[in-house]
């Protein structure tokens, strides 16, 4: 007996859709713990300041599409109050560089198109005519969270692991290290 034609069809669509699906569980599991949406806050360019951005924009399928180097900057290092028009200057290993500025919610990223850096990277900010080298480089070693992910390794609390989120100041208002 022969199944009808849309179900046949429907079954190849379902099918060919899951094996296409790139179902990492511990890439999923992380991607939950973040939690909903902030209320009032739609998903685009300004939305969750301080994640981990690659996280989800890390496949190239187009929705949401894949960063390269992505992150939040932060006023100072105690409170989450972004830090708008930072211009971040990234260098990567084979001298090619470019420069973006961080949006009302402090974000910045890159698609490929714009900027598919050879790793490590260096990273520089410049905010009201102070600039701000990042002390170590991106290695693009990134596990969950592949390389430019700034969240990757900047996250609170501040600890053995982590220096904290990326801030402009610090809260007595020096510059970082």
């Amino acid at each position: 007996m022969r199944a009808p034609r849309p179900l046949v069809l429907s079954l190849a669509v379902a099918l060919a859709g899951g094996a296409a699906a790139d179902c990492d569980p511990v890439v999923d599991d992380a991607v939950a713990k973040l939690g909903g949406e902030a209320a009032g806050v739609p998903r685009g360019p300004l939305h969750r300041p301080g994640q981990p951005c690659l996280l989800c924009h890390q496949d190239g399928i187009g929705n949401p599409q894949r960063f390269t180097v992505a992150g939040t900057i932060f006023q100072t290092t105690g409170a989450l109050v972004a830090a708008s028009g930072v211009q971040v200057d990234l260098i990567d290993a084979s001298g090619a560089s470019i420069g973006i500025v961080t949006n009302a919610a402090g974000n910045f990223y890159l698609t490929p198109s714009q900027y598919d850096p050879t790793f490590p990277v260096q990273v520089s900010l410049n905010a009201a005519g102070s600039r701000v080298q990042m002390q170590t480089l991106i290695e693009g070693n990134g596990t969950v969270e592949p390389n430019g992910g700034c969240a990757s390794c900047h996250f609170d609390p501040v600890g053995p692991s982590t220096p904290g989120h990326v801030a402009v100041a610090l809260d007595d208002g020096g510059a970082p290290p």
